[in-house]
């Protein structure tokens, strides 16, 4: 028993697993500190998720958000229902465009820097993708261009508190200059709604006048949710697509049916963006989503004795001050919802993410036992869920998308086998078949024995990746 609860705290590697050695999708731990409830069942997650009286979040498990200041993050109640009403102004299809077209242009930069080099190999690709990421969300919510150089500065200023703090303080007062000069009412930025939210006005408006602390407290707060979060699955699908060329073949014969020879700069939010997301390109992302779900699970606290049914029609109770800690790994690969493939299986023994990888299943039409896209929302929640689900949901798939689509249209990537496959092919005379296959069953460990969850899922070693152009193929 001993054993099989240790994987609990091993949450992404061990997915449903533990669930299912102790019998049961809700396991209760008891001890002199109280009670704690872990859950992998998405009708369980569901219920505490959407009853924000009964099941609060605990802020207190976030006051690292608050190293420049209170934000939305760590505000509750009537605190958080104001930050909302302030920000939400930012929230709608003037964002939707513009991170649409930033995301185009910031995947285009990136591609033209990369291809400078002879054989471009990509030797950090999350920390690309990240880039990209950032420079959506700060041309987005913040009106602010970055450039390469600027970035850097600010890599280096994430383990240099003053240096960003500097940099977050420079943004909010340009802002606030602007403001007082001409207020911007309409298709606000966030940057906008934060800065109205600190006029006197906003206490009869919105419940609340922001403080400085605030201002700048919720800058860096957006900052870092949007880009750690995006950046991360973006790396991912990077890696994902590279791995599986299968998929990544599919995807981009979506994307060639889909856009066809239209120029880049003419491709819509409103037009392409939604024609891809639901169709193969949306599913992929998805599918990733599911199995490199970047948070592992989120917390709330029950304020009171609530009753929850589960998935099964069983009820049980819930006691008052326990910690509920809602598994969405678990959740994702539940058997019953998401059944696993039959060859997700690699040669260690173990199930893998990567095999299991099948976007296909999101066609209502395929052969499933439980279809994914009749099951909706109530089994599929990667953005979070209930009144506190991310606010940049929407901006985060719009940006993602525009990302592989710009990517993929033109570019495939493939795997770049490390020197030390290189030398044991040059040792034994092996050929270019055997190096693939060594250098497809090193990518499989790196991504599943080198993932590891600080904030986010992340790998934690380098996978080096090549961008070919598709007409050199």
């Amino acid at each position: 028993m001993d054993e099989r609860m240790a994987f609990i705290f091993n949450l992404w590697h061990v997915g449903h697993q533990p669930f299912k050695e102790l019998g049961s999708d809700n396991i209760m731990l008891s001890s002199p500190n109280g009670n704690m409830l872990w859950t992998g069942d998405p009708e369980v997650i569901n219920q505490i998720a959407g009853q924000g009286t009964n099941f609060v979040k605990p802020v207190e498990l976030f006051s690292f958000f608050d190293i420049y200041g209170p934000n939305m993050q760590t505000s509750k109640g009537d605190d958080w229902r104001s930050h909302r009403k302030i920000v939400a102004p930012a929230i709608g299809p003037h964002s939707n465009a513009a991170i649409w077209q930033a995301a185009l242009e910031e995947s285009k930069k990136l591609l033209i820097d990369l291809l400078k080099k002879e054989q471009p190999v990509i030797a950090h690709m999350k920390d690309h993708m990240s880039e990209i990421s950032l420079h959506c969300i700060t041309q987005t919510l913040f009106d602010k261009k970055l450039e390469y150089e600027t970035t850097q500065v600010i890599k280096r200023a994430d383990k240099a508190y003053w240096d960003l703090h500097s940099y977050i303080v420079d943004i909010c007062d340009k802002a606030t200059d602007m403001d007082k000069q001409a207020p911007n009412t309409t298709d606000m930025t966030i940057m906008d709604a934060l800065i109205a939210g600190t006029r006197p006005e906003s206490a009869e408006k919105h419940g609340k006048v922001l403080s400085r602390d605030n201002l700048i407290g919720n800058v860096f707060f957006f900052l870092l949710s949007g880009h750690g979060t995006a950046g991360n699955t973006l790396g991912f699908l990077m890696f994902l697509l590279a791995v599986r060329q299968d998929i990544q073949s599919l995807l981009q014969a979506h994307l060639d049916t889909q856009l066809g020879d239209k120029p880049v700069n003419t491709w819509t939010v409103n037009d392409d963006f939604m024609r891809l997301y639901t169709g193969y390109t949306g599913s992929v992302l998805k599918e990733a989503m599911r199995l490199y779900n970047v948070v592992e699970f989120i917390p709330r606290r029950c304020t009171i004795d609530t009753p929850i049914t589960d998935l099964s029609g069983a009820q049980f109770v819930v006691p008052k001050n326990t910690l509920c800690l809602l598994n969405f790994t678990a959740a994702f690969r539940h058997p019953k919802i998401w059944p696993a493939k039959p060859d997700c299986i690699d040669g260690t023994g173990r199930y893998h993410p990567i095999l299991d990888f099948d976007p296909i299943r999101w066609d209502s039409y395929g052969d499933k036992i439980t279809k994914p896209s009749d099951v909706g929302l109530r089994t599929y929640f990667p953005f979070g869920l209930g009144g506190r689900a991310c606010l940049g949901k929407s901006l985060g798939s719009i940006m993602m998308v525009g990302v592989l689509a710009a990517i993929f249209k033109d570019y495939s990537i493939e795997l770049v086998a490390p020197r030390v496959i290189r030398e044991e092919a040059s040792k034994n005379g092996a050929g270019e078949e055997w190096i693939k296959g060594r250098t497809y069953d090193w990518a499989l460990r790196m991504l599943m024995d080198e993932v590891e969850c600080n904030l986010l899922i992340e790998l934690r070693k380098e996978l080096p990746l090549r961008l070919v152009s598709r007409k050199q193929l």
